[in-house]
């Protein structure tokens, strides 16, 4: 969990320095994706780079639909579409780093049991 709001915070930061400018959703993505190999190797799973490419394209589209929807209902407001940029940004890593890491934690645990009724 710790680990998880360590990327959250580092979203939030590289979204409000980056978010006047073009590509944030790209550095968002390169730290989401960073973040799912992270929780892959704490669990000790092991992500080979055909899935890791394929996270990372799913999670781009994602997030720049999340993103997009999000400025374009508060585009009225500048400030208050900035912010909440950083807002959407923080709680899609939050809750992605949240699911990845029940994943790799359930299939870590089925993995052990596996090995351990085999042995």
């Amino acid at each position: 969990m710790k680990l998880i709001l360590i990327y959250t915070l580092i979203a939030g930061l590289v979204s409000a320095v980056a978010a006047p400018f073009p590509g944030t959703s790209l550095l968002l993505t390169a730290l989401e994706v960073y973040m799912i190999v992270h929780l892959a190797k704490v669990h000790e799973f092991k992500l080979d780079f055909k899935e890791i490419g394929y996270t990372a394209a799913v999670i781009y589209g994602i997030s720049t639909l999340l993103k997009d929807t999000a400025l374009e209902i508060l585009n009225f407001v500048p400030v208050i579409g900035w912010g909440a940029e950083v807002i959407v940004a923080m709680l899609f890593v939050f809750f992605l780093g949240m699911l990845a890491n029940l994943y790799f934690s359930k299939t870590s645990r089925h993995r052990r049991d596996l090995e351990d009724e085999s042995h």
